[in-house]
């Protein structure tokens, strides 16, 4: 007899169009030497899950503490997120990310469809999406330090990662292709004791926001930017989403 789980989910990838995004939830705090980590791909719009996104189009990779990149898996976990499981050899930040890629049409009845100009030549806008999710994650304890780089287009950065803990000053900076990204609104949302809450940020001249960690909990970065990029007779704009979820601590 199978042990395998039935989970049947809803398909709300087509979402996208609307502003639905992924974003990667630790599991603990922080991992240890030696031990597997799980970390959670979620799906919805600014940590509210909204059923999931298919995941035959996502691709999910984890930079380890030497630089080293190596694809993870994801595999069915609930209703509401898949489970990415990676190997933790060594104490220090391993950086784990997803590319979740789609292309849609908007009709000149205004209906949102899946493809490119190829398919609905007569489209009033083609747009293509690409959407990263980043989380950091520490493995031991109290550990701090500063990053590589990712090297994906639209990325959100911080001159030092840590474990962050409520009442500290969190400083972030938004960088498209390696140049920071002036006066762009940022959606921030909070899971915590007080409840959830939302609300933007907008960056300063160097692409940078600074936070105060007013409560412990789950944090969520989410940045939309959209170029008029396009390939002739496929799309028109090339949009790009990036999320950075952080646990804050008491």
């Amino acid at each position: 007899m199978s042990n395998k789980r039935n989970i049947i989910w809803r398909d709300t990838t087509d979402l996208m169009v609307y502003g639905h995004e992924g974003w990667l939830e630790m599991t603990s705090s922080h991992g240890h030497e030696g031990e597997d980590f799980e970390v959670h791909f979620k799906w919805g719009h600014n940590m509210k899950t909204d059923g999931l996104a298919r995941k035959e189009g996502i691709k999910a990779w984890v930079v380890t503490p030497a630089g080293e990149e190596k694809e993870v898996l994801l595999a069915d976990g609930s209703v509401d997120y898949y489970t990415l499981n990676f190997p933790t050899p060594v104490d220090g930040f391993y950086q784990l990310v997803t590319m979740n890629t789609g292309n849609f049409v908007l009709s000149k009845d205004r209906k949102h469809l899946r493809g490119t100009r190829r398919e609905h030549p007569d489209a009033a806008q083609a747009i293509y999406y690409n959407q990263y999710a980043q989380v950091f994650v520490p493995v031991g304890h109290d550990i701090e330090g500063v990053l590589p780089r990712l090297a994906t287009p639209l990325e959100i950065i911080a001159p030092i990662w840590k474990q962050w803990r409520a009442g500290d000053k969190i400083n972030l900076q938004l960088l498209f292709r390696g140049e920071p990204l002036d006066g762009v609104a940022i959606d921030m949302a909070c899971n915590g004791p007080s409840g959830y809450r939302q609300w933007q940020e907008m960056t300063d001249s160097k692409g940078g926001i600074c936070l105060t960690a007013r409560d412990p909990g789950y944090h969520l970065t989410v940045v939309r930017h959209r170029v008029p990029e396009g390939k002739e007779g496929v799309y028109d704009d090339t949009s790009f989403t990036a999320t950075l979820w952080f646990m804050v601590v008491k």
